[in-house]
C-alpha cells in the first residue's frame, strides 16, 4: 500500500509488480481520494496518469467506473462498520467509546456525509441507495446501543437517538463539506476534533463531562 502519494514510482518498479499489487494499488489510490474529497466525478485519465497506468489496464480489473467505485466504497463501509461494532462492543465505559468512535467518524466522514452520498446518487442511484441503506441499518444501530447504553449510566442526557445523530450528521458534515477548500489535513482534524468535543459535552450529564474530562486529562 502507498502511503505518501507524492511518491512516484519508477518505470522498474511498476513493472515488477504483480496483479494483485497493481489493482490494491488501484483501489488505495482512489480510497484515498474518497477520504479527502468524499465522492466525486473523477476522471480516469487523471486517475491513471497518477498512477503510471494505462485506462486499458485499469480496466483489466475493473470492468466498469461504477465497478470501481462500488468496490472502494464497499470496502470502506466493511472496514467503518467492523470498527465501529469493535468499539461498541469492547468492555469500555460509553465515554471512552465515543472517544474512539469519534476516531472512525474523522476519517470516513467525508465518504458518507449526506452531501457525498447526494453526488453518488446523481451518477450512481442504485449504488448510492445501497451505501445509505448500510448505514442507516447496519452503522446507526450498534450507535444507537451506545447511546442507550450511556442514558442507561446517566452519563447522557434522556436525548431521543434520532436527534443526537442529526445534530452530529449537520455540524460534522458543513465541516466535510468544506474539507477539500479550506482546510489543510492539520487543520481539518483540528477542528474536526474541537467540533466534536463540543458536540459531545452537549449530550453528556455532569457525570457525563466529568468522565470525559478525566480521560482528556489522561490521554494529555
Amino acid at each position: 500500500m502507498i502511503t505518501n502519494l507524492s511518491y512516484k514510482m519508477n518505470p522498474e518498479e511498476i513493472i515488477n509488480q504483480n496483479e494483485d499489487q497493481i489493482k490494491s494499488r488501484i483501489l488505495d489510490h482512489l480510497g484515498k481520494d474518497f477520504s479527502n474529497y468524499g465522492f466525486r466525478n473523477f476522471a480516469l485519465d487523471k486517475m491513471a496518469s497518477e498512477l503510471h497506468l494505462s485506462k486499458k489496464t485499469i480496466y483489466k480489473y475493473f470492468r466498469t467506473k461504477e465497478e470501481l467505485i462500488r468496490v472502494v466504497l464497499i470496502k470502506q463501509l466493511t472496514v467503518a462498520y467492523r470498527e465501529v461494532v469493535t468499539i461498541v462492543q469492547f468492555q469500555s465505559n460509553v465515554i471512552e467509546k465515543l472517544m474512539n468512535l469519534s476516531n472512525v467518524v474523522e476519517q470516513y466522514y467525508s465518504v458518507f456525509n449526506e452531501t457525498s452520498i447526494e453526488r453518488l446518487k446523481q451518477k450512481f442511484k442504485v449504488l448510492a441507495d445501497y451505501v445509505e441503506q448500510f448505514r442507516i441499518h447496519r452503522i446507526i444501530p450498534p450507535i444507537n446501543l451506545m447511546l442507550r447504553d450511556g442514558k442507561t449510566k446517566k452519563l447522557i442526557l434522556d436525548i431521543p437517538d434520532e436527534i443526537i445523530i442529526k445534530v452530529f450528521t449537520s455540524a460534522l458534515g458543513a465541516i466535510a463539506k468544506s474539507k477539500a477548500d479550506n482546510f489543510s489535513n492539520y487543520s481539518y482534524h483540528q477542528t474536526f476534533r474541537q467540533a466534536f468535543d463540543i458536540l459531545l459535552n452537549g449530550i453528556l450529564t455532569k457525570e457525563g463531562k466529568q468522565l470525559l474530562n478525566y480521560k482528556l486529562e489522561v490521554i494529555k
